[in-house]
C-alpha cells in the first residue's frame, strides 16, 4: 500500500500523461512496460491477493443486484460497478478508500492493455471520453469480472466479446503493489497497518484511554505512532503541525501527517490525517476512523501542509528535550470537524431562520436550498447555487446506505424534479428548512422522506 518510489523518468512521464487524461495505450510500449516493474518486492503477495479478490468476486455471482443509489454489503447485496470492487478489495484487506471510478483511476500505476495481470482495474467511458463511468477487474485469460448492469448483474466477460470493451476503453491501473506493504515492510507500512487495524476497534471521544482504545483525534495519532516507537511528544494539534520536516503534497510518503484547516486559507489546523499511500488518508474524527482520497474537493481546498515525523528504519522522538511545552486542556485538543460545524450552525437556526422566496441573510429568510447554501457558505464551502436541483450536481454521488454527516440530501416533494435540499446529521436524521416556514430535524424513515427521497451528494 505504499507510495511508489521513483522508478525512472519514463514511468514518471507515463503517470503524468495519465493524470492529464492521455490513455497510456497511446504511449510507446517501452514506456508503458515500466508499469510492470514491482519496486516493492511483493509480487508473490500480490499474486496471492489477486487470487483472493477473484475468489471473493466470483462468490457473489447470483447473490447481488445492481444499484447506483444504494450500497448493501450484506446479503442480498446491492452494488454499483465501483462499489462492487471497493467491497471485494475491502473484504480482502486492501483499501481503495473510494467507490468513485474517477478517483480509482488515479490510484496505482498505468499499465498497457497487452500487459494486464490479475487484479488490475480497467476503466471505460461509454460516452467516448476520458471520464470513466464503468470499472471492472481483470481476472486473467483476457477476461474481466464486473457488476455490469441491472440485467446482467455480476458477470465474467471476455474482453473480445463486444466492441464496447475496445471502443469505450480508457486505461488500466495496477493498484495491488502500491496498495499493499513492501517486502520487507517499511516503518510507514507499519504505521498505516496499525491505523487500519484500529478502524473497527477504536472509538473516538474527549479523553484518551489506551486500555479501552478510546481516543481524541490527536490521541489516536499519538498512539499509532507510539506503538511504532515514534514519540510525537504532544497531543495538541497546533504543536503537532510544528513537528518533523515539512514535505510537499507531491512528495507524500506513507506515514506522513497531513493537516487541514476548517476555513479555506487559514493556517490553523482543524484536522490531522495519516497519509496511507497512493493518495489515501486515514482520518480520526467524531464518526470514527475513516479513509478517504485526497482528490476530494474538500481535502484539496483545505489542505495546509504535511509533516514527516520519522526516519525510515529508526526509532524516533520528535520532542525537543530542552523545551518542555505544557499540554493544553483536553477540550482544546480537537477542533470541531467541518461536518460538525455545519450541523451545529444548521441546528442553531431552528426557530430563527424562516422560509421565503428569496435569499436574505440579514433576516435569515431562505428557500430550502438557500438555507443549505447559507449554512455551507458560512463554513467556506460554496455550493455554487441556491437552487436544489443545481446543488444536486456538485460534489460526488453517495448512496443512501452510505450517508455521512454533512452530506447533502435531496427530495422531490411529490413530483419528479428535485425541489428541496437538506443536510444529513447522522443517526438516520437530517435537518432542513420546510416550506411551511421552519427549520426541523426529521427521520429518513418517515413517510414523507421515503416517498420523496431522490439522491445525495458528498461535498466535504
Amino acid at each position: 500500500m505504499t507510495k511508489k518510489r521513483f522508478i525512472s523518468t519514463t514511468l514518471s512521464v507515463v503517470i503524468g500523461l495519465s493524470a492529464l487524461g492521455v490513455a497510456p495505450d497511446t504511449i510507446h510500449p517501452i514506456q508503458a512496460s515500466a508499469a510492470t516493474i514491482n519496486t516493492q518486492n511483493n509480487q508473490q503477495a500480490v499474486e496471492a491477493k489477486a487470487d483472493q479478490l477473484i475468489k471473493t468476486a466470483k462468490s457473489l455471482i447470483g447473490k447481488a443486484t445492481y444499484s447506483n443509489t444504494e450500497y448493501k454489503p450484506t446479503f442480498p447485496y446491492k452494488f454499483s460497478c465501483a462499489s462492487f470492487l471497493m467491497y471485494i478489495f475491502e473484504q480482502n484487506g486492501v483499501d481503495l478508500a473510494t467507490y468513485n471510478e474517477d478517483y480509482m483511476m488515479q490510484q496505482g500505476t498505468a499499465v498497457a492493455r497487452n500487459q494486464l495481470q490479475k487484479g488490475d482495474l480497467l476503466f471505460f467511458d461509454s460516452r467516448g471520453g476520458n471520464i470513466p463511468n464503468h470499472v471492472a477487474m481483470y481476472i486473467g485469460d483476457n477476461k474481466i469480472i464486473q457488476m455490469a448492469d441491472p440485467t446482467q448483474k455480476i458477470v465474467i466477460t471476455d474482453l473480445d466479446s463486444k466492441p464496447y470493451y475496445t471502443d469505450s476503453y480508457i486505461t488500466a491501473r495496477r493498484v495491488l503493489p502500491t496498495l499493499m506493504s513492501s517486502n520487507p515492510a517499511t516503518t510507514g507500512d507499519k504505521i498505516v497497518e496499525k491505523a487500519y487495524s484500529l478502524i473497527d476497534k477504536a472509538t473516538m471521544g474527549s479523553v484518551n484511554n489506551e486500555s479501552s482504545l478510546r481516543f481524541t483525534a490527536t490521541g489516536f495519532i499519538d498512539y499509532v505512532y507510539k506503538t511504532n516507537n515514534i514519540k510525537l511528544g504532544t497531543t495538541n494539534l497546533k504543536d503537532l503541525m510544528n513537528k518533523g520536516t515539512t514535505v510537499s503534497k507531491a512528495n507524500l510518503k506513507k506515514g506522513d501527517l497531513v493537516f487541514f484547516n476548517g476555513t479555506k486559507g487559514s493556517k490553523t489546523p482543524s484536522m490531522v490525517a495519516i497519509y496511507a499511500g497512493d493518495h489515501r488518508i486515514i482520518i480520526p474524527n467524531s464518526n470514527g476512523i475513516l479513509t478517504r482520497v485526497l482528490f476530494v474537493d474538500y481535502y484539496d481546498e483545505h489542505y495546509i501542509t504535511a509533516k514527516r515525523v520519522f526516519s525510515e528504519g529508526a526509532s524516533t522522538s520528535t520532542t525537543t528535550p530542552s523545551v518542555k511545552v505544557p499540554e493544553k486542556s483536553t477540550a482544546s485538543q480537537t477542533s470541531a470537524l467541518p461536518a460538525d460545524k455545519i450541523i451545529n450552525l444548521a441546528s442553531s437556526l431552528i426557530g430563527k431562520a424562516k422560509f421565503g422566496y428569496g435569499y436574505d441573510e440579514k433576516s435569515l429568510t431562505f428557500t430550502s436550498a438557500g438555507f443549505t447554501y447559507y449554512v455551507y457558505n458560512q463554513q467556506g464551502i460554496d455550493l455554487k447555487s441556491k437552487i436544489a436541483s443545481q446543488q444536486a450536481q456538485i460534489g460526488k454521488a453517495v448512496q443512501k446506505s452510505n450517508l455521512q454527516k454533512g452530506d447533502l440530501i435531496f427530495f422531490t416533494n411529490g413530483g419528479s424534479k428535485i425541489t428541496e435540499s437538506a443536510i444529513y446529521i447522522g443517526a438516520n436524521q437530517y435537518i432542513r428548512l420546510k416550506t411551511n416556514g421552519s427549520v426541523v430535524k426529521e427521520n429518513l424513515n418517515s413517510t414523507w422522506a421515503n416517498k420523496n427521497y431522490k439522491t445525495a451528494r458528498r461535498v466535504l
